[in-house]
Order: structure tokens, then C-alpha cells, then sequence
């Protein structure tokens, strides 16, 4: 025995329907006795709401806001040259990458690595969700464990966490760094305390 204690936990949510709509807004802000459609009667009424002194107050208020933020916006010159008398020494190296550590699926029949969660209090540890999402692709014995691994030991995984359904994705909890939850392929929510 490792002295690992795991617990696991399972959650199903209900199936929430969604519905877009659209509106076309063509005119509108006016009063029910105001037709819109006549220009009269629209002249008449922007002259009446010009002269109303709330009207008035609000402008000049938004007035010196708008006053405020351009004046702030002239302040800094955005088209300044700021490196202009700096000279390029032509020697950038162009960025590189380079490979440190691979972690394989331990399985036989390999599936995709869908998700990948770094432990929050240090970077020497990261679960991974493993899981086929092509519909219907998956074999009846394929195994449906996801991982943690230590990123100094690549060859052989920290813990195996064993969801009933293959995990899509998985996170850590970024308040308390033992607690990971995971969303399983059949839908279900799948949380586990390491």
C-alpha cells in the first residue's frame, strides 16, 4: 500500500434546454402618443424633452464626464515613437521549445490526452483526462482511467483516478489543491479528494 487515501464522489446534472431569440429594433424609445413615423410629432417631442431640465442637468453632467475623458485621452500621445533611438543588434534568437518529459498513455489501446490541470501549489504535478471522443469509437474493454503524474517520474503515473465513464476534462480545486473534479463522457460530474 502507497498510504494514498482517495475518496470519489459522482454527481448527476439535469438537462437544461436553451432557446435563442432575436428581435429586429427599428424605432422605439417613444411615447405611446408619439408616432414615430411622423416627423412632425417626432421634432415636437425632441423639442419638449430639450427643454425639460432633467434633460438638461444630465447632459451637462455626461458633458463634463466625456470633457474628463477626453482631455485624458489627449494627454497621452498614442502615436509616439517610444524605442525609435533604440538599434536592433539583428542577433534575436528565434523562439524555441525544446522536449522535457512525455507522458504515454499507459493503456494498450491509446486514447487522447482531452485535458490537462496543474497542480495549483506547485508545478510537479498534473492530472490528466483521458478519453475517446470519437462517438462510438471506443472498444467495449477499453480502460477508462485518467492520471495525476509527477513531472519527474514520466514513466510511471502518481495515482490513477477511475471515473465509470471516461474523463473529458478535469481541474484542481485552486483553494484546496487535494480536490480535483472531472466532467465524465456520459454528462456526470465525477469529484475526487486526493
Amino acid at each position: 500500500s502507497s498510504g494514498i487515501n482517495a475518496e470519489y464522489g459522482e454527481v448527476n446534472t439535469e438537462r437544461f434546454e436553451t432557446m435563442s431569440r432575436g428581435i429586429n429594433h427599428v424605432e422605439g424609445g417613444w411615447p405611446k402618443d408619439v408616432n414615430a413615423a411622423e416627423v412632425e410629432q417626432t421634432l415636437r417631442y425632441r423639442k419638449k424633452v430639450e427643454k425639460d431640465e432633467v434633460y438638461i442637468q444630465a447632459i451637462q453632467q455626461l458633458g463634463s464626464v466625456m470633457e474628463h475623458t477626453i482631455k485624458q485621452n489627449n494627454a497621452v500621445d498614442i502615436y509616439e515613437e517610444y524605442f525609435d533611438d533604440v538599434i536592433e543588434d539583428g542577433c534575436v534568437e528565434p523562439p524555441s521549445a525544446k522536449t522535457i518529459n512525455v507522458f504515454r498513455d499507459p493503456n494498450e489501446i491509446k486514447r487522447t490526452a482531452t485535458n490537462i490541470s496543474w497542480y495549483p501549489d506547485n508545478a510537479q504535478k498534473l492530472a490528466v483526462a483521458y478519453s475517446v471522443l470519437e462517438f462510438q469509437r471506443s472498444s467495449p474493454g477499453m480502460c477508462m482511467d485518467s492520471y495525476i503524474w509527477d513531472v519527474e517520474s514520466p514513466n510511471k503515473a502518481d495515482m490513477a483516478l477511475k471515473p465509470i465513464s471516461p474523463l473529458v476534462c478535469i481541474e484542481y480545486n485552486p483553494k484546496d489543491p487535494h480536490c480535483l473534479v472531472g466532467g465524465q463522457y456520459n454528462g456526470q460530474l465525477a469529484f475526487w479528494d486526493t
